[in-house]
């Protein structure tokens, strides 16, 4: 069966065909910028987007922690890489894996579901990194998930 190749950038995340999925042959990703932790789930859920308020600690004060869930991939200003929800204190206070940084800040944060995470994959700066033979078939179609698309370019191959 032929294999197709479909890059993969911030406005396409979700690679899907009628929501029914495929097969997930694998991923050829180049990154010429900072280490990038690049996620690919079996999901076609969104991101949730939050504003909260934060400072040097793992306690974030949410809008509505009921949009999370444990396990979330957390992006922001002052976020560490590769943070994620590690519990949900009330309807507006959450605990993160890592401190945040920079002082206090109140701003949006990105919570990414990474339900079903088929690979997770670090890729050093200028970098290129051909991995192949996944052969999954994907029910919900492949959510791409990266804490840093700068000079990101990523190309999955599928069916």
């Amino acid at each position: 069966m032929p294999f197709n190749s479909t890059k993969v950038d911030t406005a396409n995340k979700v690679i899907t065909t009628n929501n029914v999925g495929g097969n997930f042959e694998g991923v050829n990703i180049f990154n010429g910028a900072t280490v990038a932790i690049v996620y690919i789930a079996d999901n076609n859920l969104s991101a949730a987007v939050s504003v909260c308020q934060y400072n040097n600690d793992p306690t974030v004060t949410v809008e509505d922690s009921t949009l999370l869930t444990v396990g979330d991939l957390v992006l922001g200003d002052g976020i560490p890489v590769d943070t994620k929800v590690a519990s949900i204190t009330d309807g507006t206070t959450i605990e993160l894996t890592a401190s945040t940084t920079g002082g206090a800040t109140d701003g949006p944060l990105e919570f990414y579901p990474l339900d079903n995470t088929i690979c997770k994959f670090h890729v050093a700066a200028d970098t290129t990194l051909l991995e192949r033979g996944f052969n999954v078939i994907c029910r919900n179609g492949l959510n791409i998930i990266s804490t840093n698309w700068a000079n990101l370019e990523i190309f999955v191959i599928h069916n």
